[in-house]
């Protein structure tokens, strides 16, 4: 493995450091090499862009890369499979989903990753506490991207219980099955658990935990969360744009409903193409970390746009080995300021996110669990 790569996602300065920007180019090169020289695909995409390697000779320059948008990979799954591999998708439902697989050791340097940043955002606690998953319960049959990352946002501190609003009923004798709502049992486990000592940790969707806090108001329950609970979002509101609030009205409705702090709410973002984790900072602003880099582009040309412009978000990393995840146009809208302007300390540049363009034809795996919500409304 690049030992670029492996020092990058190592990195104890996920943040600012310069040695990063430079072990971020050097990977980022290699990684195109490796796939022009072992993907047909990829080789073509260059070609028809007339990129050549030789023009990445500095950081700027990676600009320069082939930019795929995701919905490339929805509609094409030809990947370079080389030894075992855990297969992801970008939806746990039906309609186009990127398919990707990530080696064990790729696995190991998200995983590297994602302690990293628990560690600097301080989501690490050795208190055990009780979780209210507001998405799908994992099961081996649901390759989504999405349930695997908010299962596993469950290690930062040791879980007591895990209880899903999405709860997987197997059919008889074992086979089949499907996910049920079960948002009367989450209800009954959240007025529990806040009556114990124990922390409660909410994980999943903005648009989920809005709709649960608007139902808990609405029928005047109100419980104060023990002392040290967290609500920890990600995924935006993709189908239910139509109801989304403010940051700000979500943050008073969860100090309203559940007595928690704007200071214990976290928020993160990331995507099945771009397998890097942003994490909010105590502004709630997404600072581009070492592993990744980001562009904002013009909607019209995809010309690159000055900070402080909005445009398509393009996304850029080095890792992956079974699709050229290396320049990533997403169908959402942001614009990019200079870490200078947050006032959190954090030094490097921030993402904002304004909206998604609406493409037509994607099905994701919020779709699919908004259906379960209609239901229940």
């Amino acid at each position: 493995m690049d030992i670029d790569l492996m020092r990058l996602f190592a990195t104890r300065r996920p943040y600012g450091a310069e040695r990063n920007r430079i072990r971020f180019f050097r990977a980022m090169k290699r990684k195109t090499l490796y796939f022009i020289k072992r993907s047909p695909e990829y080789r073509a995409i260059c070609d028809d862009a007339g990129f050549s390697l030789r023009s990445l000779k500095s950081a700027g320059d990676l600009r320069k890369l082939p930019v795929i948008p995701t919905l490339y990979f929805k509609r094409n799954h030809a990947g370079i499979r080389r030894g075992p591999a855990i297969l992801v998708t970008s939806s746990g439902t039906g309609g186009s989903v990127s398919r990707i697989r990530y080696t064990a050791g790729e696995l190991c340097l998200l995983a590297a990753m994602a302690a990293n940043l628990g560690r600097v955002h301080r989501l690490f606690s050795l208190r055990p506490v009780h979780y209210i998953m507001l998405g799908y319960q994992p099961v081996r049959e649901n390759k989504a991207v999405i349930s695997k990352t908010a299962y596993l946002s469950t290690w930062y501190a040791p879980g007591l219980d895990r209880a899903y609003a999405l709860e997987y009923r197997r059919g008889r004798n074992g086979s089949g099955g499907g996910y049920r709502l079960n948002l009367e049992g989450i209800l009954d486990k959240l007025v529990s658990f806040s009556s114990g000592r124990n922390p409660i940790r909410i994980v999943g969707f903005p648009s989920y935990t809005y709709f649960l806090l608007r139902k808990m108001k609405e029928e005047r329950i109100s419980c104060k969360l023990p002392a040290g609970s967290r609500v920890m979002l990600g995924g935006g509101w993709k189908q239910f744009a139509g109801d989304e609030i403010s940051k700000g009205e979500l943050y008073s409705l969860i100090r309203e409903v559940l007595g928690v702090g704007e200071d214990h709410v976290h928020e993160f973002f990331g995507a099945a193409e771009h397998p890097v984790l942003y994490c909010s900072c105590r502004n709630h602003h997404f600072h581009i970390p070492a592993y990744a880099d980001v562009l904002i582009r013009d909607v019209k040309t995809l010309k690159v746009l000055p900070k402080g412009r909005a445009g398509l978000v393009n996304l850029m990393t080095p890792i992956g080995s079974d699709l050229p995840l290396m320049s990533v146009m997403t169908d959402d809208i942001g614009v990019l300021y200079e870490g200078k302007d947050c006032g959190c300390g954090i030094e490097s540049p921030y993402l904002k996110l304004l909206g998604r363009t609406g493409v037509k034809g994607v099905k994701t795996c919020a779709a699919g669990a908004a259906e379960y919500w209609r239901q229940a409304e």
